[in-house]
Formats: structure tokens, C-alpha cells, sequence
């Protein structure tokens, strides 16, 4: 069969290569990257993502199957195109030949590709880590079964998420083709590229098949908040990710929630539209510091109600100095420790990014510039200056408090939060977290958490649902429950920062509210938010522009479900 198979699939290819017929619209040209012959060759070009798409009618694949893939991702050919190297990664590192190499096992029933794990994947390559999704398997023109799914590079000790997608063909024989993969999005600022390759893959079979995963996803599936057209919303949607706010190029994805449905936009690459919009990895930047660190400092606070109080120096040795004497956790979590470098800046990590912070891998070497960055300047808890390093220090110390109290062989995210993030039923993204490269492997609470657009949602939800039920604590306080608190300034009469959350302040008037709306939100490096609305509606957006506006979006949902009655 399979020579078969082969022999016309060749004539299939020449015929299509020579002749402008009917038939050429079915011409997949990822064929000859599949299932390559020494004589018949085509150019190497980058191609539209429905090309790694399942075709409209096409027949699936109804059988089930386990195996694993394998392959050093030595590529048998590949190109390559820079967007943007902002730090000349690709110049001084060559990482577009080098992937990680692959070794992965699955699981395919109901026509799903299922890896075992979607959670970032820990690789012995020099740059990039990497993680999987699920995809989908039919049968192709020549009755190959195809699959198709969905892939993310990440960079080693960083955030940034590179979307992509990998298809191979396996035939009734056991026989299995070159593997094929493209990138042509990502959610990062300052490496963007298109790469195209293909490389050799061999394939083990098992007939005994991973049950409990397929089930897992199967769970995960049915739990996922109901997605519906953009255009069900009226005209008005266009006020959800405009354009005059984020530019298309930068925008990965948004979406709106209205209290039962999800609404989701985006999903553009520099190829066409990404054929697995649900299953594309997206970045917490600093959504972290309020999804972590401060959501894991009010759990804890049940227990433990004076834990805000608690000082930094009494469970993080390094910070022990004199300028560390009197900072508390709260302090840390406001970014209020009193040490900063310029009076008037509000946030100081372009200056952590310029004197080579984020560039420390272990814990020792992090911590140890996290506690001596900057100098004291004023008292703990009067002036906001946003430091990463801030948040980095406090998930230390919150760690070493779990270790102490709780848990000696404990992990504040493994042990507090993923029983949280089952709770609320995200997907297994979540799983793993960015930690230092080292035997300590300290989570980075002020960044380095990966989610899909279903956990944004839900992530989301769960704090509607705590500020609708919160009277006390650090929660009270983040969601702007309490009227005697709304934080610290970052802009006059416009922006504050408390407990971990960012709030907007907007004009009562303008929504013809009694008083001015104070508006919680989350934030991240390049452009990525996320807003609990007044009418207990979401929006976020996740972009790499460094563009960071939402007002049509809270004009919207006012004019959707009005703030104030």
C-alpha cells in the first residue's frame, strides 16, 4: 500500500506542478516536504496555515492509537525569515536550525491528536523550550492519515511564546513521512521571525491507549465556557479589539465575556488565521504578579491573617540589609518598598532590563540582585515604583513562609494554586511555571505562567466571583471593594497600583454612575490586560505592540449591560 500510495502521489505532484487545471485548488503544497523525491523537487516557500489545516470534508480518522514520535529536529531543509531581533538572538545565537529535539507520546481517538501533556516542556536546548497541543488526524487525498497540531517554542528563563504547527502522515503500513513545521506568530516584543522546515520522524505504536489522558482532555473539553461569534454582539463588537487601539499586526487574540458566553477575536499570523485558535499558548508576563503572587498571598491569608505584615527580611536571608528593615510582604506586593532609582518614574523595569536582571538564571544570582538593586529612598508603603524584582523577592519569601507553616517539602504554586487552577478546571498549561535554572527552582511569581484563552476566561471569572463576596483582606482591597483604599499612584486621577492589581479610574458621569468607576485590571509586558468590568463582564487582549488601551472596550460593555441602573 504504501509504495502505492507513493507512486500516485508523485503523478499527483507532476501533474499538479505542470498544469493549471480544476484540480490544482486541491494541490496541497506541503506534499513534497512530506514525502519527499529525489527527483521531483520544489523551492522551499512559506505557505498559508490551511495548508496545515483539516480540509473541509475531509473523512477522519475513526480508529484510536498510542505511539510516540521522535526526532533530533535536524532539519532535512528550512528557511527562515527575521521580523524582529531587537537583541540580535538570531545573530549571535543561529536558534532558527537548532529546535529542541522531539519526544513525545500521544494518544488519537475521535480523530484527536492528544499529546500527554500540554504544559511547558523543560529541553536540552541551548535556547528554547517548548510545549504541545492537541490537533486533529484525518485521511488525506491519498489515504494517508494526517495529523495535524499545534506546537509553541519558548524562550529558555522568558515568556516570550512562539505559535506554530507541525504535520506528518502516517500510512496503514506503519510507514510515517517527514514532519513538517512552521512558526508565523508570537506574543513577544522583541524576537519575531517566520520559519518554515522538515526533518525525519520515526513513530512507535502501542494498541494500548492513555485512557485517562483522553478522558482528561475529554473533561476539559466539556468544561470550557461556550465560545461564540464576535458578530452576535452587533455591530458595536468592533469596539473589542479596535484597531484605533491595538494595531492587527501586534494583536495575538481577545475576547469578551458576558457572563455566560465567551467571545473571541484575534488569532491572526503573518500566514492566515491560526487553524487552532483555542489551543494557542499565550503569555502571563505580569498577569502573574496578580494570578500568583497576590491570588497565593490572599489564599494564605485565610489561615494566616496577619501574613501581610510579616517583613521580607525575617524569610528572604538576602534581603536582610538595613534598607530591608520594616518592608513587609504587603509592601512588596504594592510595590512600595521605599527603594527605587528615579523619583519620577512609577515603574522601573526598563531599568532592570537595561542593567541585565533578567539575564540571571539561578535563584542565588536573582535574588541576590533583586535584594541589592536599589538604594532606599523613602519609607516603606508611600510611593509605587513597579520592580519585578519586587514580586520575585515576595514569592520567595511566600515560599519559604508555605515551607515553615505548611509544608516543609511544600512549593507555594505546585501545592496552593494547582489545586486552585483544578478547582476552576483550567487545561494542564498551567501545569509548570517559569522557575530558576537550578536544584532550588524558585517559581517566578512575577512572571513565566502559560495559559490558553478558555483559563484566561475562567481566571477571570474566579475573581468576579470573589469580588462579589469579599468584605476583608488583600482580595477587598485588589478589587476595589474598599473606598478608604484604591492604592498607590501611578498617574494622577487615572491610574494606582494595590495589592498586586492595577486600577483605572474613569468618570462616573461619562457612564451616568453617582461616582467615578474605579476599574481593576491586570497587565503585562507588550500589551497584554485583563479587565474586571463593573457588570461582571471580562475583556482581555494579549499583544506585543507595547499598546496598552481599553477604554471602547469598558464603552462597550457599558452599552451592553450599563454600569450604573
Amino acid at each position: 500500500m504504501f509504495k502505492f500510495v507513493n507512486f500516485n502521489k508523485r503523478v499527483f505532484l507532476l501533474v499538479s506542478a505542470l498544469f493549471l487545471s480544476s484540480t490544482i485548488s486541491s494541490f496541497n503544497p506541503l506534499e513534497t516536504l512530506l514525502w519527499p523525491d529525489p527527483d521531483f523537487k520544489t523551492k522551499l516557500s512559506f505557505t498559508k496555515f490551511l495548508s496545515f489545516k483539516k480540509p473541509k470534508g475531509a473523512q477522519e480518522f475513526q480508529g484510536t492509537l498510542e505511539g510516540s514520535l521522535e526526532s533530533s529536529m535536524v532539519p532535512v531543509e528550512y528557511k527562515f525569515k527575521i521580523v524582529e531581533d531587537v537583541f540580535a538572538i538570531n545573530k549571535n545565537f543561529k536558534p532558527l536550525s537548532k529546535l529542541p529535539a522531539l519526544s513525545l507520546s500521544f494518544s488519537i481517538k475521535d480523530s484527536k491528536f492528544i499529546p500527554d501533556s500540554s504544559a511547558l516542556r523543560a529541553t536540552q536546548n541551548f535556547l528554547w523550550d517548548i510545549q504541545y497541543g492537541v490537533g486533529e488526524v484525518w485521511y488525506d487525498d491519498f489515504g494517508n492519515i494526517r495529523t495535524s497540531f499545534p506546537f509553541s517554542l519558548i524562550q529558555k528563563n522568558q515568556n516570550c511564546v512562539h505559535n506554530g504547527i507541525i504535520l506528518f502522515d502516517m500510512t496503514e503500513g506503519g510507514e510515517i513521512s517527514n514532519m513538517v513545521y512552521q512558526i508565523a506568530s508570537e506574543t513577544c516584543g522583541w524576537f519575531r521571525f517566520d520559519l518554515i522546515g522538515s526533518t525525519e520522524v520515526s513513530l512507535t505504536s502501542s494498541s494500548n491507549l492513555n485512557t485517562k489522558n483522553i478522558q482528561d482532555y475529554k473533561d476539559w473539553k466539556e468544561s470550557s465556557i461556550p465560545l461564540k461569534a464576535l458578530s452576535v454582539l452587533g455591530e458595536s463588537y468592533k469596539d473589542l479589539g479596535s484597531v484605533k487601539e491595538v494595531l492587527p499586526e501586534n494583536m495575538t487574540l481577545f475576547g469578551f465575556y458576558d457572563g455566560e458566553s465567551h467571545y473571541r477575536g484575534g488569532c491572526m499570523t503573518r500566514k492566515g488565521r491560526y487553524p487552532y485558535c483555542s489551543e494557542l499558548l499565550i503569555p502571563s508576563f505580569s498577569l502573574a504578579k496578580s494570578i500568583f503572587a497576590s491570588n497565593a498571598m490572599s489564599m494564605l491569608e485565610i489561615d494566616f491573617p496577619d501574613i501581610k505584615n510579616l517583613f521580607i527580611s525575617d524569610y528572604v536571608p538576602e534581603c536582610s540589609s538595613k534598607k530591608w528593615r520594616g518592608v513587609t510582604f504587603e509592601n512588596a506586593l504594592d510595590m512600595a518598598t521605599g527603594q527605587y532609582k528615579y523619583k519620577s518614574y512609577y515603574s522601573e523595569d526598563w531599568y532592570l532590563e537595561q542593567e541585565g536582571y533578567f539575564r540571571n538564571l539561578t535563584h542565588k544570582d536573582r535574588i541576590k540582585s533583586a535584594c541589592n538593586f536599589f538604594k532606599k529612598q523613602t519609607n516603606p508603603g508611600v510611593k509605587l515604583s513597579y520592580h519585578s524584582s519586587d514580586t520575585y523577592i515576595l514569592g520567595t519569601a511566600l515560599n519559604k513562609f508555605y515551607k515553615d507553616n505548611v509544608s516543609s517539602e511544600g512549593d507555594v504554586y505546585y501545592d496552593l494554586l494547582l489545586p486552585l487552577w483544578d478547582s476552576l478546571e483550567l487545561s494542564d498549561a498551567l501545569n509548570e511555571i517559569r522557575r530558576s535554572l537550578d536544584n532550588v527552582r524558585q517559581p517566578y511569581a512575577e512572571m513565566g505562567m502559560f495559559m490558553l484563552s478558555d483559563d484566561v476566561v475562567k481566571i477571570g471569572r474566579h475573581f468576579l466571583d470573589i469580588r462579589k463576596t469579599v468584605d476583608k483582606g488583600i482580595m477587598f482591597d485588589a478589587l476595589q471593594k474598599n473606598e478608604n483604599d484604591r492604592g498607590l499612584v501611578a498617574i494622577e486621577n487615572l491610574m494606582y497600583y494595590n495589592k498586586g492589581f492595577w486600577v483605572k479610574r474613569f468618570s462616573g458621569m461619562k457612564f451616568g454612575c453617582s461616582s467615578d468607576l474605579w476599574i481593576p485590571f491586570m497587565s503585562g509586558t507588550g500589551g497584554i490586560t485583563l479587565v474586571l468590568l463593573p457588570n461582571d463582564t471580562l475583556y482581555y487582549y494579549f499583544s506585543d505592540g507595547d499598546e496598552y488601551a481599553w477604554d471602547k472596550a469598558v464603552e462597550f460593555a457599558n452599552n451592553l449591560r450599563p454600569f450604573c441602573s
